[in-house]
């Protein structure tokens, strides 16, 4: 049972993926941000050392494919490649008529079974922000095996998340306070119920994937102050929908930090959570004999 005193982002559990519920327009605004603001900090859409290994003409799946910014991006990138995205809601992907002919977007749930005609097609999957999505390390495990299962022998995996375990709040001096930005932090590190994420690489291994690496990337200088808006866009998202679950008084103490944070960020202070970028390999020859209930 959840804890009544709570006004953390541990009030999400047992509501799927929590945000963009309402004001759809304004969740993909913040979407859309986010990719350019990852893009920006990257340097990539697709790992260079996974890019390298990919066939003249690829067949690439996007798990939770949002806005489709990602697949946009990448299309343009290689125009020779098929891209499939997929969601569980595709209110905020555009329109069929505006995507590139290389690009398609499907209604897929994580949690459902993989469809046959997904099985053993990609070159590579790639998987962006489940953070709100998947609980814990056991569900990251079984959607893992349906990863494997839609890659070709060969074929790569990467997977793009937020690294909750070491958010920061970044000050210019010493001096400076942000009590309201930590209170974020502590909220959002919400006891450790993220902190899966800095294992998917263990996972990746422990699931059969070869030549596994994780990457962290932090904040630059010049992106820290954006990167601290949009996450209190995405705070204010997920008090909005605290309030439309009923949960007022914690959607209010949201709403009180976010106001006080964003004057703590004119003074130089700003909450900062590390990305990191998990790759894999399926190996050529998989038995799944091997790993009875997996794949």
């Amino acid at each position: 049972m959840t804890n009544p005193t709570k006004t953390d982002w541990s009030l999400s559990s047992g509501h799927g993926y929590i945000l963009q519920r309402t004001n759809s327009h304004l969740s993909s605004c913040r979407l859309n941000l986010q990719h350019y603001l990852w893009k920006d900090t990257l340097k990539f859409s697709i790992c260079p050392s996974v890019a390298l290994n990919l066939p003249p003409k690829p067949l690439i799946a996007d798990i939770a494919t949002g806005t489709g910014a990602w697949l946009l991006d990448v299309a343009r990138d290689l125009p020779n490649a098929q891209l499939h995205g997929f969601d569980n809601d595709l209110d905020q992907a555009p329109h069929k008529s505006w995507l590139p002919f290389n690009v398609d977007i499907k209604y897929w749930n994580i949690f459902d079974e993989i469809p046959d005609e997904m099985v053993g097609k990609y070159d590579l999957v790639h998987v962006r922000l489940l953070v709100l999505v998947i609980d814990g390390r056991f569900q990251a495990q079984s959607f893992v095996q349906k990863v494997m299962k839609m890659l070709k022998p060969g074929g790569y995996i990467q997977w793009d998340e937020l690294d909750c375990v070491d958010m920061t709040v970044k000050k210019v001096s010493p001096e400076i306070q942000a009590p309201a930005l930590e209170k974020l932090r502590e909220k959002s590190w919400a006891d450790g119920r993220y902190d899966w994420t800095v294992q998917i690489p263990y996972v990746l291994k422990e699931e059969g994937f070869e030549n596994v690496k994780g990457h962290v990337y932090g904040d630059e200088a010049g992106l820290t102050r954006a990167f601290n808006e949009q996450h209190l866009l995405t705070m204010d998202e997920f008090a909005r929908s605290l309030a439309r679950l009923g949960k007022v008084e914690a959607a209010e103490a949201f709403w009180c930090l976010i106001e006080e944070g964003e004057k703590e960020a004119v003074e130089g202070a700003a909450l900062c959570i590390p990305r990191i970028v998990s790759t894999g390999k399926k190996p050529m020859c998989v038995s799944y004999e091997q790993n009875p209930g997996r794949g």
